[in-house]
């Protein structure tokens, strides 16, 4: 998984990474970004966009930061999710935080002491 980290001509930092729902949750989004997108997030906190993947030209995980500023430009702009002080800000979103933060896989240890055991690895 690529992400980025880019500068704009502004001087503000932002991240980008790209995101692919499960089938399961496909279905629910709108058409443009069933096969997944690109989410832009400022650093700060601040922002949030999504740019369908049919938009995304090969190698962008290798553009010049002009050239990410520019497609981060043209993304949609996500609204942000309502206030919940249950739920924590990182799990409001969560298909786009596990393809940024993906979880190790667990794995089976064959011939442990302990017989085999699933853990992360």
């Amino acid at each position: 998984m690529a992400l980025r980290v880019f500068s704009t001509r502004e001087g503000e930092e932002w991240r980008v990474w790209p995101v692919t729902p499960e089938p399961s949750a496909a279905s629910t989004l709108d058409r443009s970004f069933r096969s997944g997108w690109l989410c832009f997030e400022q650093i700060n906190g601040g922002e949030r966009r999504r740019l369908s993947l049919g938009e995304v030209p090969d190698g962008w995980d290798a553009l010049p930061d002009n050239r990410l500023d520019l497609l981060r430009r043209v993304a949609t702009l996500v609204a942000s999710p309502l206030p919940d002080s249950a739920t924590p800000v990182t799990a409001r979103r969560p298909i786009e935080e596990r393809a940024r933060d993906p979880r190790p896989a667990s794995k089976t240890v064959v011939g442990d002491d302990d017989g085999d055991v699933e853990r992360p690895v």
